[in-house]
């Protein structure tokens, strides 16, 4: 077993440090250094009161042994320990790789009270042979069949390499409940990568001849998981596997089951139409008004007279209205409706239900399971519409990954309203394993102090902060004088990474709007083409990266994807929070509302980098107040 690598005098001072120790019943070991030389190992007190809580206090040594802990002077150690000191004991020891990861996630879902002792023992193998170790730790030894097999491993790239499963997603995976069940937790712990095996796994060892639904927000995102269920499995022909975002689904029951023809409008003629019903109506209302209640209360929640627009809870927005108030609103969104019905036009909020209303009629059109990803940003249109393609009374029916840290699109609704309690059937993942310590620090930070609209069981999930299994460089964060200054850095940090062979695919550039990426793109077009020959693509909801050229978009654009370096650019005052999002809001509540949901957009966006992440901002004095260290 190799250790470490070193030169001679480094090596030694190395092992001089560590204390090797093997236990030959779970095959888990300790290179731990001996518990008297670690200044952060003190006692905790007799009688600890309640604020230095003492996570594994009242399991013996012999019990934390159990667990893949050979060294019997940490095992006492850990029981001992205060809440604080354990969690900086954890993270040394996944730093220094002290003990192996299954063993520190044990500890982990222990102290943390997410699994019964019991669940935590690993199997004992009796004999630690060659043979044993392979089925033991099928995660850290991978059989060739021959050099070829050896020469295409090495040659695979990111995206290959991810769809390993750690233990605790494979945990995930399998869990075989009824009720819908849902895995949470933060940036980079491979949500994704458990909804496509969770997937392959119902279509091959569970369900195999019955029809699965992977879905998800986007085209872009669902081409994506495609990706990963055939890198699993192979293709997709011939299983009873679909993969397909959530919208287009709807869109096509809605004309082959319904058959409805109406034109579905996007988000742009929606305003034109929202515009020409205020003016028809003479509303004392303007579209930055009206708009966030049409897209928040009236169409998600299929409001369709004034009776019931007097009397529904406006989930997702603070701002009190009067009743005279919602009297005259209704007469702009009264006709909102007679104007998409004469002009046979439809939206997918409209659509969703339609779909859900005939799911629930026609039983036999569902699908055997259905696995949801970034389930966070869906509303009541498709909540209702996810909880109707699936069955109510069959096991593992239904499965949603998420994380409320993410959300960027809508307010948070209780799941639960909706038919989808997934209360004692929740899963966390807490492992990041794409993302470096320095860069889910920084992105940390940017996140409000307190997430809204938590699920029933999630606030003990948001609390669970991943643990980051990679180091790597800093964040940079720079601002300039002025937009070109701005520009010529980021062609500098452009060309750094392509010189440390960082690939041009491997690369993406965000800001918030089209109206910010306008000299990004220039800069693209005019320079890093004419001297470096490459190309940009620019990412949209229908457009995913491709390996050979740069990538670059607005933030929104960035969900659910994931690059080697990542920059974010005109990170201003002006921009995040976007002027245009906040400037007609006068309530204070609503106000901290919206520029929340913007921190979470920046959080994601940074998230997206696994090794290197740029932030610049002009003029130098500009810079938005959500970045940490202003």
């Amino acid at each position: 077993m190799v250790c470490y690598v070193a030169h001679h005098d480094d090596a030694y001072q190395w092992a001089r440090r560590k204390r090797f120790t093997l236990d030959l019943l779970t095959g888990s070991y300790s290179m731990a250094p001996p518990v008297n030389e670690v200044a952060e190992t003190t006692s905790a007190p007799e009688e600890t009161p309640e604020v230095f809580r003492v996570p594994l206090r009242g399991y013996t040594p012999e019990q934390i042994m159990r667990l893949g802990i050979p060294d019997r002077d940490w095992a006492e150690q850990l029981t001992q320990a205060t809440e604080e000191q354990l969690a900086r004991i954890l993270v040394k020891a996944l730093d220094d790789d002290w003990f192996p990861e299954d063993v520190i996630e044990r500890l982990m879902h222990l102290a943390d009270k997410t699994k019964p002792y019991r669940e935590l023992l690993p199997p004992q193998i009796s004999v630690l042979m060659p043979s044993e170790l392979f089925r033991r730790r099928p995660r850290d030894f991978w059989s060739p069949e021959s050099e070829q097999d050896i020469r295409k491993a090495i040659q695979r790239g990111w995206q290959e390499w991810i769809i390993f499963l750690h233990p605790a997603q494979r945990d995930a995976v399998k869990r075989d409940l009824k009720g819908a069940i849902r895995v949470g937790g933060g940036a980079g712990t491979g949500k994704t990568v458990v909804a496509a095996h969770r997937t392959a796994w119902l279509a091959t060892e569970r369900y195999p001849n019955e029809p699965i639904l992977l879905t998800t927000f986007t085209r872009v995102l669902a081409d994506n998981l495609k990706h990963r269920v055939e890198q699993i499995i192979g293709p997709l022909h011939g299983t009873g596997i679909e993969v397909i975002n959530l919208h287009a689904l709807a869109v096509r029951l809605f004309t082959q089951k319904l058959n409805r023809t109406e034109t579905v409008v996007d988000t742009e003629a929606q305003n034109a139409l929202l515009e020409q019903a205020i003016r028809e109506v003479n509303s004392p209302y303007n579209l930055a008004f009206v708009r966030p209640e049409w897209e928040t209360i009236i169409d998600p929640w299929q409001v369709r007279d004034l009776e019931t627009y007097l009397q529904i809870e406006r989930v997702g927005r603070k701002m009190p209205l009067q009743r005279t108030q919602r009297e005259e609103l209704w007469q702009v969104f009264d006709r909102m409706w007679r104007l998409l019905e004469e002009q046979h036009r439809t939206t997918f909020s409209t659509v969703c239900y339609a779909v859900a209303e005939y799911l629930n009629q026609h039983p036999e059109a569902r699908y055997r399971c259905v696995v949801v990803d970034e389930a966070q940003d869906f509303g009541p249109a498709e909540l209702t519409l996810v909880r109707a393609l699936a069955p109510t009374d069959l096991e593992n029916a239904l499965f949603l990954c998420a994380d409320t840290r993410q959300r960027i699109y809508r307010p948070a609704v209780p799941w639960v309203r909706f038919g989808i309690d997934t209360r004692g059937r929740s899963y966390t993942l807490r492992v990041n394993y794409r993302t470096t310590r320095q860069i889910q620090d920084f992105a940390e930070r940017v996140l409000p102090e307190a997430i809204e609209g938590v699920q029933e069981d999630e606030t003990r999930i948001l609390s669970d902060r991943p643990v980051a299994l990679m180091h790597g460089v800093v964040p940079e964060a720079h601002g300039y004088e002025n937009i070109p200054a701005e520009m010529r850095g980021l062609k500098d940090w452009i060309y750094r990474c392509l010189n440390d062979n960082i690939q041009p695919g491997e690369i993406a550039i965000f800001a918030r709007s089209e109206n910010a990426l306008k000299e990004v793109e220039h800069m693209l077009r005019e320079e890093v083409l004419q001297e470096r020959g490459i190309q940009a693509r620019k990412l949209q909801r229908d457009t995913p990266p491709v390996p050979h050229e740069l990538n670059y978009g607005t933030a929104h654009n960035a969900k659910g994807l994931e690059f080697r370096a990542v920059a974010v650019v005109r990170v201003t005052a002006t921009y995040f929070p976007h002027y245009s999002a906040i400037k007609d809001i006068v309530d204070t509540a609503e106000r901290k509302a919206k520029e929340d949901q913007e921190r979470q957009l920046l959080y994601t966006v940074c998230t997206r980098a696994r090794e290197r992440l740029y932030i610049s901002w002009s003029p130098t004095t500009g810079s938005s107040k959500f970045l940490p260290n202003r």
